[in-house]
């Protein structure tokens, strides 16, 4: 397994959208991805476009909760945008849907 990403930055946005699966095995390069995201970003907002994830276990809600709280420590908005209906299950099972997606 493994999960690619492609990042985009237009102005004070800048958008994390990885793809494939997210799970134990591929969660530290999200977690990398996220980091360096989080630390080069001053203000404005980092939007996580979920919608070519296809899987999502408890690990990469773990990273994508700690991006988050990161992300607003240094005073940015972290969300995640589209995910699809798999992903979109399991945040909102979590009740992180409300917390998380934009």
């Amino acid at each position: 397994m493994s999960l690619e990403y492609r990042i985009e930055r237009q102005g004070d946005t800048t958008t994390v959208e990885p793809v494939g699966d997210v799970s134990m095995e591929t969660v530290e390069v999200l977690r990398e991805v996220l980091r360096t995201a989080v630390a080069t970003h001053d203000s404005g907002r980092i939007d996580v476009d979920m919608s070519s994830v296809t899987f999502l276990d408890s690990t990469g809600i773990g990273v994508l909760v700690a991006a988050q709280r990161a992300a607003a420590g240094r005073g940015v908005q972290l969300m995640l945008r589209d995910p699809g209906p798999i992903v979109r299950m399991v945040l909102e099972v979590s009740n992180l849907d409300r917390i998380l997606v934009r």
